[in-house]
């Protein structure tokens, strides 16, 4: 027999490779993670299944598809299947023949759906469901009761959903709700009961709700709540379905809902890790949002695009937080007394404010202050009171009209226990000069000054 040439063993691993991919091109496969990506293509049909072992991830999303029909996927073992963005109005009751025991995972969001298919109802294992942004009036009650013993993620809703479905009751396994985009204004009192123990992440976003179910207080378990774009609930209304709060929460963001201020339902949350606050018309935080001691674990603090126009007291007493940001809001002094009881204040951001002050006495409590980022304020000097931190490593003061001459920076030259390490990024704004080449080679020249 002859013998094949050289090459042909080089390459065939990569031609074994292709042969296993599972759907033909434009399609491209990643054999080792066993996902096919078949996203943005135009794609007006689901291309012809090569029968293929192993379980796949196929990304069918951002298409053309306006339907799915039967023994689609027949010849491969699906784990998780990306449908979202196309056109589809009809799923065969058989289309996920083949893979009924593997599917794990299925995302149909932003599709033509008016009714729950039948053929997820086949679904044995199904972990995760994503319909929201279909036209569904309902979620079928018989589907929704065949996928009851598996099913822990849910995401629904849209205009065309004019209730609660009460089909929802029989997923008391569900751990993860979020809803999205409905048009009704109130949930039933009961509508979380099922859920109590369950439940661990609720996602409330773009609804017509002006109150929240009493069952709220019943979710102990629940560690992460998300509200955003919900305009017609208020702080009052969000305290009034939790007056006990909810001491299980880790995580907690509140974004554009049209709030004056937060809610008081923190206090109880002693395993607090992180609170996020974006695009809210807050002006204020209440003295008791926040005590000192309240959640060891309560670690980052992010607020960006609100109406503050100074650091809350509540905050600047809580030791335990490493990263505080306050962005694009209306700060424009920063106090003595400001952050005093953040000892473990590590990255304090407060870039896009107005600020244009900060007192040579600031910093002082805050020994653990490594990262300070002023970018984009109306500061016109390096702020004296970063001399007052044990160890900075880098100060951000990009896009601030820094005024550089020795009248502004010739104390610099004093700062005898400035470390060597330390940074500062921005530009002087009267001369071509970044400003640690100003620091490095003017200050040294500058006498009298202090």
């Amino acid at each position: 027999m002859k013998a094949l040439p050289v090459s042909i063993f080089v390459f065939l691993p990569f031609i074994i490779s292709c042969l296993s991919c599972p759907l033909p091109p434009p399609c491209e496969c990643d054999s080792k993670s066993s996902t096919v990506y078949c996203k943005n293509l135009n794609l007006t049909s689901i291309p012809k299944i090569m029968p293929t072992n192993g379980s796949w991830t196929v990304f069918l999303n951002n298409n053309k598809l306006r339907q799915i029909p039967g023994n689609a996927f027949m010849g491969i073992k699906l784990h998780m299947l990306v449908l979202d963005n196309n056109e589809i109005e009809t799923i065969d009751d058989q289309a996920f023949d083949g893979s009924e025991k593997s599917i794990i995972f299925l995302d149909m969001v932003g599709n033509k759906l008016t009714s729950l298919p039948t053929a997820i109802g086949k679904l044995q294992n199904i972990m995760s469901l994503s319909v929201f942004g279909n036209p569904l009036p309902d979620l079928d009650q018989e589907v929704m009761k065949n996928v009851s013993k598996s099913l822990l993620f849910i995401d629904f809703g849209s205009r065309e959903l004019q209730a609660w479905p009460t089909s929802l009751k029989c997923l008391t396994k569900l751990a993860s709700i979020d809803i999205s985009g409905v048009s009704f204004n109130s949930l039933p009192e009961d509508a979380l009961s099922p859920y109590k123990d369950s439940l661990q992440h609720l996602g409330i976003h773009d609804t017509n709700l002006t109150r929240l179910p009493s069952s709220m207080n019943e979710l102990h378990n629940l560690q992460d709540l998300k509200l955003d774009g919900n305009t017609n609930l208020t702080a009052e209304a969000i305290h009034k379905s939790m007056p006990e709060g909810l001491p299980g929460l880790i995580e907690v963001t509140f974004q554009n809902n049209g709030l004056a201020k937060l809610p008081d339902i923190l206090l109880n949350a002693s395993h607090l890790y992180s609170v996020t606050v974006f695009d809210e018309p807050v002006v204020s935080f209440d003295e008791n949002l926040f005590t000192s001691n309240f959640s060891d674990n309560f670690l980052t603090l992010i607020i960006n695009n609100t109406k503050l126009s100074h650091v809350p007291k509540c905050v600047s007493k809580v030791n335990s937080i490493t990263q505080l940001q306050i962005t694009s809001s209306n700060i424009s002094s920063i106090h003595e007394d400001d952050f005093y009881g953040m000892k473990n204040l590590n990255i304090l951001d407060l870039s896009e404010n107005p600020l244009w002050n900060i007192s040579d006495s600031a910093f002082m409590k805050n020994n653990a202050l490594r990262y300070v980022k002023l970018a984009g304020t109306r500061l016109e000097v390096i702020p004296r009171g970063i001399q007052n931190l044990k160890s900075p490593q880098y100060l951000d003061l990009s896009g601030c009209p820094i005024q550089c001459s020795c009248n502004n920076l010739g104390w610099i030259k004093n700062w005898k226990s400035r470390p060597g390490y330390f940074q500062i990024a921005g530009e002087c704004n009267d001369l071509k000069m970044n400003l640690m080449a100003y620091i490095n080679n003017e200050i040294p020249k500058c006498i009298g000054h202090d």
